[in-house]
């Protein structure tokens, strides 16, 4: 990534700014594509040429009760959008380029894959020591022979579930064994035995990221172009403690955008990018919700709402071209494996708008 100099604001103004001045301000910058940052004692990130500083919103502290989350809270699959700084000039081409493509012209929100009828999320489980042990073969990387020598635990059902798509993803999050696991075009082909095309691996007890990742804590991980393999997957268990608690899901999330741009490359989180495409955006680059929107006025349902409560305070990623219009992946549901019940469906962000979103200045490497 480019080192861009940093804009120290200026002091000449002493008056303490509230909460709706910073609102407003920030919100009216980036939709201006101003070039300078919003100064206030509410803003605690620095900013640069071109970027505006996120104000901060209210957040529900994460109770001990909450489901199970991988990796440490100072890593990225954990950290907050808020207080980042938002590139203004990105914001504004973002939000001209989604209106533009004829692809996302139809769907001015994302869509969430997954659910009722649909094939195109992602299948998951939560696998623990009482689990029989799965195993992976086919194209699997040196980093991942773990998993097909040793392999991971898994409920039985794990096999019945795999979608059977062209992509057929599935993400493991193996208690047990201290990490995840991310297969994709998998299906049974033996007792326990899953083929895939590609496999990822990265430990809990790590910060998640792709062992190439400068910022990479633990060697071992390793997944396709760094992809954040939990990222892919709007959890059930998280959603409902959302709805339960009025959270979010407490991660970032993983968006296949319409079309990236191969000539942007990738940023952190993302090692690698596709080739072809000439959309928007660098895989690894992150948007959010800005939080001057009111989204209790958005039309959400319980579980839309926690959904989007995410997109506001975490944000997503463009980990991935969708081939459509833009999605996120949640739990894999399907006649006999029932999990969202109606209450996640396809258009449950449909009160959301793409002018609703910023672009986060990127950070890291």
């Amino acid at each position: 990534m480019s080192t861009q100099h940093r804009h120290q604001p200026s002091h000449r103004n002493s008056r303490t700014m509230s909460r709706r001045d910073v609102l407003n301000a920030g919100l009216a910058a980036a939709a201006l594509g101003a070039g300078t940052a919003i100064a206030g004692p509410a803003l605690a990130a620095k900013t640069r040429p071109g970027q505006v500083a996120v104000p901060t919103p209210r957040i529900i502290p994460r109770p001990a009760s909450a489901p199970f989350l991988a990796y440490t809270d100072t890593s990225y699959f954990r950290s907050p959008a808020l207080g980042q700084p938002v590139d203004a000039s990105r914001t504004a081409q973002f939000r001209a380029f989604m209106k533009s493509h004829p692809d996302q012209r139809s769907f001015a929100y994302p869509r969430i894959n997954g659910t009722d009828t649909n094939r195109w999320g992602t299948t998951y489980a939560m696998g623990t020591s009482s689990d029989p042990l799965w195993k992976l073969t086919g194209s699997l990387n040196p980093f991942c022979t773990t998993l097909a020598s040793t392999g991971f635990h898994a409920p039985e059902w794990l096999g019945s579930v795999l979608s059977g798509t062209s992509d057929s993803p599935f993400c493991v999050i193996d208690q047990a064994s201290g990490f995840t696991v991310f297969g994709t075009k998998a299906h049974v082909v033996g007792p326990h035995t899953i083929s895939v095309a590609s496999a990822g691996i990265t430990y809990h007890g790590s910060n998640g990221l792709h062992r190439s990742d400068p910022l990479c804590n633990d060697k071992r991980n390793f997944t396709s172009r760094g992809r954040i393999s939990e990222a892919m997957v709007i959890r059930a268990d998280l959603v409902k403690f959302g709805i339960a608690n009025n959270t979010d899901l407490g991660h970032v999330l993983h968006m296949f955008l319409v079309e990236t741009r191969s000539s942007d490359g990738f940023c952190h989180p993302m090692v690698g990018c596709e080739s072809g495409q000439n959309g928007f955006g660098a895989e690894g680059e992150r948007i959010a919700i800005d939080p001057s929107v009111d989204l209790t006025k958005r039309g959400l349902s319980p579980a839309g709402l926690v959904v989007a409560r995410t997109l506001q305070n975490y944000g997503c990623y463009f980990g991935d071209n969708s081939g459509s219009s833009s999605a996120l992946k949640a739990e894999q549901e399907s006649p006999s494996h029932p999990v969202w019940n109606k209450q996640l469906g396809r258009d449950s962000l449909a009160g959301l708008r793409w002018d609703d979103f910023v672009v986060i200045g990127r950070q890291g490497t």
